[in-house]
């Protein structure tokens, strides 16, 4: 078969989320309850990448445009491959999450939810994204390298336990 044809073509949407640490907390966001899919969930600052943006531009713009600050040190922590994540559309999702330090700004109101500081300690008890629970403490500890994970959802948006994947990357 050749290149460029299906199934070599994928239908993709690619976010860029950022784990911004200050003051020896996490600032995420707790997802508006008026989300469509995950609402009232806790999840790091970001969305989807613009056309012809990298993930690493595209992390620092949602997050400039939803809370208003910058940062700096960032460091890519998680690579996720989420298959066909939303019932009845054939996406698939490649997330990149990245940490990084604050460095300016001010936070400012998005109609994206409300801004929680949470210590690491604290992050896995919450309500998380289900493709970013099992890798949540890969994410903040700084000593693992690089996650990439795998997972495909049922019907009811629930993970398929049998289909995560786990690779870690050493630093």
């Amino acid at each position: 078969m050749a290149i460029n044809t299906a199934p070599h073509i994928h239908n993709l949407v690619i976010c860029a989320n950022i784990f911004v640490r200050k003051d020896g907390k996490y600032l995420l966001l707790k997802r508006s309850a008026q989300k469509k899919y995950a609402p009232n969930v806790i999840h790091p600052i970001g969305g989807k990448v613009d056309p012809d943006e990298n993930p690493y531009t595209g992390a620092q713009r949602e997050l400039l445009e939803e809370a208003g600050i910058k940062v700096k040190n960032m460091r890519l922590e998680a690579v996720i491959m989420e298959i066909k994540p939303v019932k009845g559309e054939d996406e698939n999702w490649l997330i990149f999450h990245f940490s990084a330090d604050y460095e300016s700004g001010e936070l400012i109101t998005t109609k994206e939810g409300e801004f929680v500081y949470l210590s690491a300690e604290e992050i896995p008890k919450q309500d998380l994204f289900p493709s970013v629970r099992p890798i949540i403490q890969h994410i903040l500890n700084p000593k693992d390298g690089t996650v990439f994970f795998t997972v495909s959802y049922d019907d009811n948006g629930k993970v398929v336990e049998e289909t995560k994947s786990v690779n870690l990357c050493a630093i």
